[in-house]
């Protein structure tokens, strides 16, 4: 079981049923950005399961990339997330509690009691969410549809009422154009000009399915 980061709104869009796919960069970037696809077999045993791009004068494979995880892969969710027993030692059992849907606990809690932590500290004991994945792609950035911008966790514009029901508090009647917004605002300042929208750098788009824990 290998963990997969979520901020709480994409968390929250999980939980709601309305984010099936995640979008993460490749790195390093091809050089030589001619997609050959996944090798199926290679006398270098190693390379088996990788996305190739380009070929030498001999066919072979220049840039080779290992994916993060494979179809049928439990992935369990890391998320922003506290311990009630290390804010408050008295309150008798362990139990975690998550941003993305506060209980009475947090909602009861003064303000400034509750330490968040980090998702990148989450235990995977702690763990709540766990997906399965089934599929897995490379494509440029760009290339992501409507449709596909939906499975992302972009809320439906109810164009009927013209009221916004977005993700997040803009209004987009474009929800390509919404998921744009919200890759970019993902990406680090300094590379935003090798992995922002305007680049169209190449990524993984990786599929799954909500599951009940294993064991």
């Amino acid at each position: 079981m290998k963990p997969i980061l979520f901020n709480t709104p994409m968390v929250q869009a999980i939980l709601e049923g309305r984010k099936t796919s995640t979008r993460r960069i490749i790195k390093p970037q091809p050089k030589q950005p001619v997609p050959l696809g996944f090798i199926s077999g290679s006398t270098d045993n190693k390379r088996i399961g990788y996305y190739g791009w380009g070929q030498d004068e001999y066919g072979g494979i220049i840039d080779i990339a290992k994916p993060p995880y494979k179809i049928g892969d439990i992935l369990y969710v890391r998320e922003t997330w506290c311990q009630s027993t290390e804010i408050e030692p008295n309150y008798g059992k362990q139990q975690y509690h998550y941003k993305a849907s506060p209980d009475d606990f947090i909602r009861q809690a003064p303000e400034g009691f509750i330490k968040w932590k980090p998702s990148i500290h989450m235990l995977k004991s702690a763990a709540r969410i766990f997906l399965k994945v089934t599929d897995i792609k490379v494509e440029r950035l760009q290339n992501i549809t409507e449709r596909e911008a939906l499975k992302e966790g972009i809320r439906r514009y109810h164009f009927n009422l013209n009221m916004p029901d977005a993700y997040g508090d803009a209004l987009y009647t474009d929800h390509k154009l919404a998921f744009k917004q919200l890759w970019n605002s993902t990406v680090n300042k300094k590379n935003i000009d090798k992995y922002g929208w305007d680049a169209d750098p190449y990524i993984w788009t990786i599929e799954f399915q909500r599951v009940e824990k294993e064991g």
